[in-house]
């Protein structure tokens, strides 16, 4: 056709359907195919050349003919030729028609790893920062893969930031060298290279707008001065980035705002082969907040009911993972998966409840065994190979709870959310079912923790009479637990006694994160006998604040919790004590009056309201710490149903063990001549030089029975 295509008119818009519907008819034969494709690659090529407005730019002539370029050659295909004798990139095939990259452009990296590691996280919000690493009971390996031509830096930081923080920095230069160096910050400023070289690089290559650094320290370098241990404990990491290649050993140029930032992370996690422990049976099962209004409040704890998946025979929960709306990152803190066992209502589904007020219905109080909990930081969790959680058979749930936490700072009215929790369940049964208990103190305004203290110690005990009642007589295995205070929490350990000895710490964190509460699995799992004791030490710090911090389900009151996932399952749901509020009150000189004490009805927020205006000095701050540690403690030992176990006494009342040394401080005292890790006390008032308040048995007479039942009443609802 081509004598008559000089009339051919692109700028008619109706003309070149002539044109397309004749090439539409024809036959495409392999000849005539090939033709095109020729035509494609080296004829004429009308060009435009347009501005945003779609204006032309004056210089360039309009239109524009050109030939395809004869410089351009082939695209290489990436894929190697299965059918050659050779896997050399010169036996590669090439195509013409398949592939973006040309043949003269440099390949971009694949952002694969040099080996195989236990872990990987993204650092950045933009996936430009990529962290591997594995580790074995010495050292620590790491890969970073970031995008920038320049330099980039890794450090671990006692809170985020770069004061006290040790850092490794390292760069591609211009000739192909690298250079790397270990560094300390004291402050933030570029950080002075550190005259002990423990962070040591082992390769190092820029390629694609890439630079790749893999390096290793010894998990504890001994170096006091200027490095930091990495231990199990949650892990600040700070990195940072900047595209310009260094000119000097201190040349880094100033990284900026957006190429840095920190991430909390536990580096010492075991490893999991997570594809391994989700079978291809299991089936996934939504249980999602349904478009939820979250209240103008600074927080809120919702609340939801939802029937239980359409299974009549027994199932295994063996995954699940969290689902955050879009933009609702910042909101949804928390959220709990409880499982009920009591006749399903259909009432419930009709809306939403806040959790903790009297809106809640009737119905919802018996529904206290957690199954599945998320906050902000975590992951997916996955079960052990041969442990599930059952669902579907007699006895299981009949229906669930989610409960949420939402923070809204801000107290906005247009937050909606729709965030909420998946689960994988299959009908490949485990040998063993699991279970989920809580240990710790009681939440409510009894819990009490004075101003301007650098540590402050709480303990929440879960005694020997609980655990006698609620463990098979074979006793539990714990796999995996989270942790949980709020932001005034620096430090949490459980301890686990038997005969009144310390036989093992079942886990422990001393530098919590509130914005990082991870389930956390136990590198080896724990045996919990009956009979035992677990203390769970909750260690705060209260210097930013001017008045008493009070227990309570908002992030400015406190809690100390600790869930652990157990096998087999047993009864075993809460167990959890309180420090006497007379006991307490009694540093303010009120015992006298403590006799009337009803906690039956809102005399309690005249007590701590008391507490609040006093001035909290020294002597009067040890006092309460004091108490803390030696006083009278109430406990609960509660079922899933919130029903209590008929051999244990109700109330349970005893002074805090007398076997219950301090808490260990892991921390290397680095005055000490050899650098050894030695036992300290976490504080000025630490358990060390406290003595057994022996006064306290007396005063046990004035406070009656019914008064002490009605206070577990209260703080059970």
């Amino acid at each position: 056709m081509d004598a008559s295509l000089v009339n051919f008119d692109i700028t008619n818009s109706s003309a070149p359907n002539h044109w397309t519907k004749i090439m539409k008819n024809v036959e495409w034969t392999s000849s005539l195919t090939s033709a095109l494709q020729h035509k494609q690659l080296n004829g004429n090529h009308i060009h435009i050349c347009q501005k945003g407005d779609f204006t032309n730019y004056p210089g360039i002539p309009m239109p524009s003919i050109s030939t395809y370029p004869s410089y351009v050659g082939p695209v290489t295909e990436r894929v190697q030729d299965c059918l050659s004798n050779s896997s050399t990139p010169e036996t590669m095939s090439t195509t013409t028609a398949s592939a973006l990259e040309s043949a003269s452009q440099k390949p971009k990296p694949t952002m694969t790893p040099s080996e195989s590691y236990m872990h990987s996280a993204v650092l950045d919000e933009d996936g430009k920062y990529t962290l591997y690493w594995s580790y074995n009971e010495t050292s620590i390996v790491f890969e970073a893969h970031v995008q920038t031509t320049g330099w980039l830096g890794l450090g671990i930081s006692p809170n985020g930031g770069m004061a006290g923080a040790d850092i490794a920095i390292g760069w591609v230069g211009h000739d192909g060298q690298t250079f790397f160096k270990d560094r300390y910050a004291t402050a933030i400023g570029k950080p002075p290279i550190d005259p002990h070289q423990d962070w040591l690089l082992l390769s190092g290559k820029r390629e694609g707008g890439f630079t790749f650094l893999k390096f290793t320290r010894l998990l504890d370098t001994k170096d006091c001065e200027h490095d930091l241990p990495i231990t199990s404990d949650t892990i600040r990491v700070i990195w940072a980035y900047n595209n310009a290649i260094p000119e000097s050993e201190d040349g880094m140029t100033y990284h900026g705002p957006a190429t840095r930032g920190s991430k909390s992370i536990n580096l010492l996690e075991p490893a999991q082969n997570k594809d391994a422990l989700l079978p291809a049976s299991a089936v996934r099962y939504d249980f999602l907040n349904r478009n939820v209004s979250v209240p103008a409040e600074k927080t809120t704890y919702w609340c939801e009911a939802f029937k239980k998946p359409s299974i009549n025979t027994k199932q295994h929960l063996v995954k699940y993972a969290p689902v955050i709306q879009k933009g609702n990152k910042g909101v949804v803190h928390h959220m709990i998966l409880f499982a009920c066992y009591t006749p399903f209502d259909e009432s419930l589904l009709e809306r939403g409840y806040n959790c903790y007020d009297s809106s809640k219905p009737d119905t919802m109080i018996g529904c206290g065994n957690p199954m599945a909990l998320w906050a902000v930081g975590g992951e997916d969790f996955y079960f052990p190979p041969d442990v599930g959680f059952s669902l579907g058979a007699v006895g299981d749930p009949t229906y669930f709870i989610l409960e949420t936490r939402y923070d809204n700072p801000q107290q906005r009215t247009d937050i909606i959310d729709n965030s909420g929790i998946m689960l994988w369940y299959t009908p490949e049964i485990r040998k063993y079912d699991a279970g989920l208990a809580e240990v710790g103190t009681l939440v409510g305004d009894f819990m009490m923790i004075p101003p301007r203290q650098k540590s402050f110690q709480i303990s929440g005990i879960c005694n020997s009479n609980c655990t006698q009642a609620a463990i098979p007589p074979e006793g539990i295995k714990t796999f995996a637990y989270i942790l949980h205070t709020h932001l005034a929490g620096r430090k949490i350990h459980v301890r686990q006694y038997r005969d009144e000895q310390l036989v093992d710490v079942l886990a422990h964190d001393d530098n919590y994160d509130f914005n990082y509460q991870q389930m956390r699995w136990l590198k080896k799992e724990k045996t919990i006998m009956p009979g035992d004791s677990l203390i769970v030490d909750c260690f705060y710090s209260s210097t930013d604040r001017a008045s008493l911090t009070l227990g309570g389900i908002a992030t400015t009151e406190e809690m100390c919790v600790t869930y652990i996932y157990y096998y087999p399952r047993s009864e075993f749901s809460s167990c959890q004590s309180l420090v006497s509020p007379r006991d307490q009150f009694s540093v303010l000189g009120m015992n006298e009056s403590l006799a009337d004490f009803d906690v039956s009805n809102d005399t309690p927020n005249h007590w701590t309201k008391l507490m609040q205006k006093a001035e909290w000095t020294p002597s009067l701050t040890s006092e309460l710490q004091r108490k803390q540690l030696n006083g009278e403690n109430f406990h609960i030992c509660r079922k899933g149903d919130y029903s209590q176990f008929p051999e244990v006494p109700v109330p349970i009342i005893s002074m805090y063990p007398s076997y219950v040394g301090p808490v260990k401080d892991r921390v290397q005292d680095c005055l000490s001549s050899n650098a050894s890790t030695v036992s300290t006390t976490v504080s000025a008032l630490e358990m060390t030089s406290i003595t057994a308040d022996n006064s306290a048995n007396s005063q046990v007479k004035g406070f009656t029975v019914g008064i002490i039942v009605l206070f577990l009443i209260h703080m059970c609802m």
